[in-house]
C-alpha cells in the first residue's frame, strides 16, 4: 500500500545542499543541509521545510508532530474569523405564549452565538394588527433576553402587518458568556471530583474500621 505523501520534506527528504534555519529559540542562520540536520538530531527534533521556493530555502527546527497540530490550530481559527454570516428569521405572533416566546429564543440566541444575523418579525395576521404595541412589547422583551449575546441593529419597524427587527451578534459579550461557562463547567468538574476523592476516602477509612475489628 503507497504511503501518503507529507505535506512538508524533513529530515532526509531535504536534499538541497544549503538551507536557511529557523532554531527552536528564534535564531536563524544559513548552513548546510547535514549540518542542520544534525543540529535537530542534537535537539530530538525534526528539520522541516517550510518554505521551498525561498532562496535559499527555509526551514525550521521543530518537532513534526507538534508543529502540524500547530498549523492545523492557526488553520481552523482562520477559517473561524472568515466565515460568512447567514440571515436567520424567527416569527411571532402578538399572541405568543411563554413557551414558544422561550423555545424561539433560544434558538435566536444559538444564531447569534454561531456569528449569524437574526431578523425577528412579528406576523399581525387578520384584525390583529390593532395588537401592534404586544408586537413591540414582545420585540423589547426579546431584546432584553438576547442582550447577553447580540444587540438592535435599528429599532423596530412596522411594514405593513410586520413588525420586525435586526440583531447582530456582539463578539465581545459572547467571548466574555462563553469564558464564563467554561469557568463555571470548570468549577462543576472540581466539585465532582473533589465529592467523588471524599467518598473514596470515607469508604477507604471504614474499610479500615472494618479490617481492625474483624
Amino acid at each position: 500500500m503507497r504511503e501518503n505523501k507529507r505535506a512538508h520534506r524533513i529530515n532526509e527528504d531535504i536534499r538541497i545542499p544549503e538551507v536557511r534555519v529557523l532554531f527552536p529559540e528564534g535564531d536563524q542562520r544559513v548552513m548546510k543541509t547535514g549540518d542542520a540536520l544534525r543540529e535537530a538530531r542534537k535537539l530530538g527534533l525534526d528539520l522541516i521545510e517550510i518554505q521551498p521556493n525561498a532562496q535559499p530555502p527555509v526551514c525550521r527546527i521543530a518537532d513534526y508532530g507538534k508543529f502540524l497540530y500547530e498549523l492545523e490550530k492557526k488553520e481552523k481559527e482562520a477559517k473561524k474569523k472568515t466565515k460568512t454570516s447567514a440571515l436567520k428569521e424567527i416569527r411571532f405572533h402578538p399572541n405568543t405564549d411563554k413557551h414558544d416566546f422561550d423555545f424561539k429564543a433560544n434558538h435566536a440566541e444559538e444564531f447569534l452565538r454561531k456569528g449569524d444575523k437574526v431578523r425577528a418579525t412579528v406576523v399581525f395576521l387578520g384584525r390583529s394588527i390593532v395588537y401592534k404595541e404586544r408586537g413591540y412589547e414582545l420585540l423589547q422583551r426579546l431584546t432584553q433576553r438576547l442582550s447577553n449575546v447580540g444587540r438592535e441593529e435599528a429599532p423596530p419597524k412596522l411594514e405593513g402587518k410586520n413588525l420586525y427587527v435586526f440583531y447582530v451578534p456582539d463578539k465581545a459579550k459572547i467571548e466574555a458568556l462563553e469564558k464564563k461557562e467554561a469557568q463555571e463547567r470548570a468549577a462543576a468538574e472540581a466539585a465532582l471530583k473533589a465529592e467523588a476523592e471524599e467518598r473514596k476516602k470515607k469508604q477507604q477509612e471504614l474499610n479500615a474500621q472494618r479490617n481492625a475489628t474483624a
